[in-house]
């Protein structure tokens, strides 16, 4: 496809997502293959439509590791959080991995990642309404 085709894609599938046509203008996002605008799907479902799974693919197409990376701390903090503190441990060195006799370990401490605030209280918000 030429640049003006491109451009012209792009302008329709922009037009689309503002009008809330979601599948056309991914439809076109991905044909295209523009950055922004898989971007702009991926933040449409994860912070509109509250589906980080969806958005995971989008962000992932379109390059955006640290969103990526934002989505797998979400999910690690909030198993974490599940689970118990008691209940989720690293082991403290190599030979203790490996080891059956010594299970001595360290509790994960979720302060340990770096969550962006909106996703953690998002998360937490979760967790409180599932009890």
């Amino acid at each position: 496809m030429d640049s003006k085709e491109r451009a012209a894609l792009i302008r329709e599938a922009n037009t689309a997502f503002n009008a809330g046509d979601i599948r056309k203008a991914r439809e076109l996002f991905l044909k295209t293959d523009y950055k922004d605008g898989l971007i702009r799907l991926g933040d449409h479902f994860m912070y509109d439509r509250k589906l980080p799974m969806l958005a995971f693919g989008y962000y992932k197409k379109a390059g955006r590791q640290d969103k990526v990376d934002e989505i797998f701390q979400r999910m690690i903090y909030g198993l974490s959080v599940w689970l118990g503190r008691d209940k989720w441990k690293l082991p403290t060195s190599a030979n203790q991995a490996e080891s059956t006799e010594t299970k001595t370990s360290t509790p994960l401490n979720p302060d340990d990642f770096v969550v962006h605030p909106i996703l953690k209280a998002k998360a937490l918000e979760i967790l409180s309404s599932n009890r």
